[in-house]
This record gives structure tokens, C-alpha cells and sequence, in this order.
């Protein structure tokens, strides 16, 4: 009998995570090697997963560390932080990503 390839051998964390987060959306984020093109569907491995708060931002999931780092880099050359020092500027920024609202979901990254 042919042995199967499969990348969730041992599903004991993922369960354990919907188990004790039932509420939660599940969301499967996929990386670029997770589709060659060759076949609609592929097999893929899955990396990693827990639980995360997100928020979109231009289109893009992302956790507050990131959402922050790029609200920085996009708001730094506007014309109304311009006059402001480091300290108040980055002070505008916590300000803003404390008042986003965020998704707590199960994510799951895979490819």
C-alpha cells in the first residue's frame, strides 16, 4: 500500500485550538510556495498557527506590530505629522493602532 505525504500528521494543536476557541473564525493565511501552477490544487505543508488579533490594512492581514510599522512608513511624509518630533509622532501612531479594530481569529499559515 502507498504511504501518504501528509503535513498535519499530528493535528493534536490545531484541535486543541478549535476546541478551546469554538467561537473564533478560523484563517488560512498562504505562502508563496503553496501554489506552483501546475494543478488547482496542491498539497501543501502547514508552518505554524495560534491564536492572533489582526486587522486589515490596504487589502492586508496584519497583527499590531505590523500595522504599526506600516502606518509609520506610509503617515511619516504627510504633510501634517511633518512638524511634530519623534516622540510625538510616534505617540500619534500608538494612538491610532490602539483605536483599529482588530479580528481575534484562529490563523493558520501554510505553504
Amino acid at each position: 500500500m502507498e504511504e501518504f505525504n501528509c503535513s498535519l500528521n499530528n493535528t493534536a494543536e490545531l484541535r486543541k485550538l478549535l476546541l478551546q476557541n469554538p467561537d473564533l473564525p478560523l484563517l488560512i493565511f498562504c505562502g508563496e510556495d503553496s501554489w506552483h501552477d501546475r494543478y488547482p490544487y496542491e498539497q501543501v505543508e502547514a508552518r505554524n498557527g495560534g491564536v492572533k488579533e489582526l486587522t486589515q490594512y490596504k487589502g492586508w492581514w496584519m497583527d499590531k506590530e505590523d500595522y504599526e510599522e506600516n502606518l509609520s512608513e506610509d503617515l511619516c511624509n504627510l504633510e501634517e505629522y511633518k512638524n511634530l518630533s519623534e516622540e510625538e509622532y510616534d505617540q500619534v501612531i500608538k494612538e491610532k493602532v490602539a483605536k483599529e479594530e482588530y479580528v481575534k481569529a484562529i490563523v493558520l499559515y501554510v505553504g
